[in-house]
């Protein structure tokens, strides 16, 4: 697969090391699989809406919510609030940390190692 000139992915690192030094903090809440899965494909997701333009990123951003507010038809709107701030708060470091790989995530899963968690990330040049 050839790289565009626009996406450059990062030298030398593995997508599970961008995502971990993207969404570390993030990352490390939850003590079982599950908590830890849901986390990761947040972070995952917000890796994914940051790759383009700020518009392209808001336009994601809403279809991202309403989309949500589908499959979640239950959630308040103070926890979708929370939800969406997480996430502006995800693009950031993706963004400011990794801005020219655009990259987009494909799959990605914690994997309980011993006492301790460790994420694999499958990803996906689309250009």
């Amino acid at each position: 697969m050839t790289q565009s000139k626009k996406s450059k992915p990062s030298a030398k690192l593995k997508m599970s090391e961008m995502i971990l030094k993207m969404a570390e903090d993030f990352l490390a809440v939850g003590d079982s699989i599950a908590e830890r899965q849901n986390r990761l494909n947040a972070a995952c997701t917000a890796w994914n809406l940051a790759c383009g333009s700020p518009l392209v990123r808001r336009q994601k951003l809403a279809q991202y919510r309403e989309s949500y507010l589908r499959f979640n038809p239950g959630t308040s709107l103070t926890n979708l609030a929370s939800i969406l701030k997480d996430m502006e708060l995800l693009l950031e470091p993706k963004i400011q940390l990794f801005p020219d790989d655009e990259r987009q995530i494909v799959d990605a899963r914690v994997v309980k190692n011993g006492n301790k968690f460790r994420i694999e990330v499958a990803s996906a040049t689309l250009h």
